[in-house]
């Protein structure tokens, strides 16, 4: 990502999901905001999704005719929708007197690995987007896609992967910040859907946004998190609803020695997969991680044990994976026992200085009795729970660690 625009100093990038431009009414609301950017001294590059639920709706249609669709074709498919909300923003713009030029992934230049479905993105040549800046063009890009430099194929960066390309053109571009409205006020301290009224934090370090966005999060992309503090990208996460509400803005790091939650995160309909594997078949392992990346998975609890029996392993996955991955898992012509499958639901405690805080521990047993697995580490403690009474957890984990 060596690129750097000119006129970065003025560059704001933005990305509107697919809440933000749902319907031509919010498409030509969406295009009156990006106008209004550029009155203000801004040059934009505006990174769009596909309308509303189109995504969901093109998926659904795939799988009514196969089971198991190509993921080249899924590719081809997906990116459809992008491309017809991008081209339709671009009207809207040049309706209203506001120059601007429509770009799919490929054409500014997002450049991927091989992997259809969670393809990584290798490196960005913006080349047209900056030509077209220069012009005094607002670009709009279609998000969420690439072109592999090595197959040609056209490539999807896995879901809500949009936040990805505005971040990783941000990057490149070296845009002042990089907005992404969505369909919440900003960063909340829990799901709003499960803790009445939780905070709306003004302000996150990169860190524990990460760590919130690998945890379940679904307000930003986890690698996208990752990407922006691997960058020093100030985000600033805002409401589609109110185009000008300050939102979270995630930047910085923590101060040394502090102390604090600033989340819990919960993630349902888990499973959780046990069991020990001869040392010598550890590879299974690492190919299942790899398997899993593939699918646009990873398993937020991966913990293993070196003993006398071998390999002992914990690892979560989606309830709907379960079965596959402890197929995966067990060695032919072994006399290994089959992993064993609990579901549960992963809540995760977010936030800094837990090594130091012992107290903190001592506030959780008393509202998690009967934990099915518990990690801590520094900055995020991860808990499996029966899925009946992950809900209740939450809220008196809230209560009692935040609110």
């Amino acid at each position: 990502m060596a690129s750097i625009s000119s006129t970065s100093g003025k560059l704001v990038i933005q990305k509107y999901g697919g809440t933000s431009v749902g319907s031509i009414d919010r498409i030509k609301h969406v295009a009156a905001h990006i106008a209004d950017t550029v009155r203000r001294g801004e040059q934009v590059v505006a990174v769009i999704s596909a309308m509303g639920d189109q995504t969901d709706d093109l998926l659904a249609m795939a799988h009514a005719i196969s089971k198991t669709p190509p993921r080249r074709e899924l590719d081809m498919l997906l990116t459809a929708g992008e491309r017809i909300a991008m081209a339709l923003v671009t009207i809207a713009l040049n309706e209203i007197g506001q120059k601007a030029v429509s770009l799919t992934g490929s054409q500014s230049g997002i450049i991927t690995d091989t992997v259809h479905g969670n393809a990584r993105i290798s490196r960005v040549g913006p080349h047209r987007i900056e030509e077209n800046l220069k012009l005094g063009n607002v670009v709009i890009v279609a998000g969420f896609q690439g072109v592999s430099a090595e197959s040609k194929e056209i490539t999807t960066l896995g879901r809500g992967g949009s936040d990805l390309s505005a971040i990783a053109l941000a990057a490149t571009l070296k845009a002042r910040t990089c907005q992404l409205y969505k369909d919440v006020d900003g960063v909340c301290s829990a799901d709003p859907r499960v803790v009445t009224s939780p905070l709306v934090h003004k302000t996150l370090t990169w860190d524990t946004m990460t760590q919130m966005a690998w945890a379940g999060a679904s307000v930003l992309h986890p690698r996208g998190a990752h990407l922006a503090q691997k960058f020093s990208i100030p985000i600033e996460i805002r409401s589609s609803f109110n185009l000008n509400l300050p939102g979270t803005l995630v930047s910085g790091s923590e101060k040394m020695e502090s102390y604090a939650v600033q989340a819990i995160t919960q993630r349902s309909k888990m499973a959780l997969i046990k069991g020990t594997l001869p040392t010598q078949s550890r590879s299974l392992l690492d190919d299942l991680r790899a398997w899993l990346w593939q699918q646009g998975e990873s398993s937020q609890i991966q913990s293993l044990a070196v003993s006398k029996t071998g390999i002992e392993f914990f690892l979560s996955v989606p309830q709907a994976m379960a079965q596959i991955v402890a197929q995966r898992l067990v060695v032919s012509s072994s006399s290994q026992a089959a992993p064993q499958v609990e579901e549960c639901a992963i809540i995760s405690i977010i936030g800094s200085g837990f090594w130091q805080s012992p107290e903190t521990m001592i506030d959780i047993g008393k509202v998690v009795r009967e934990p099915q697995f518990i990690d801590v580490k520094n900055n995020a403690i991860t808990i499996a729970v029966n899925n009946d009474v992950a809900d209740t957890i939450v809220k008196e984990l809230h209560r009692t660690l935040i609110a």
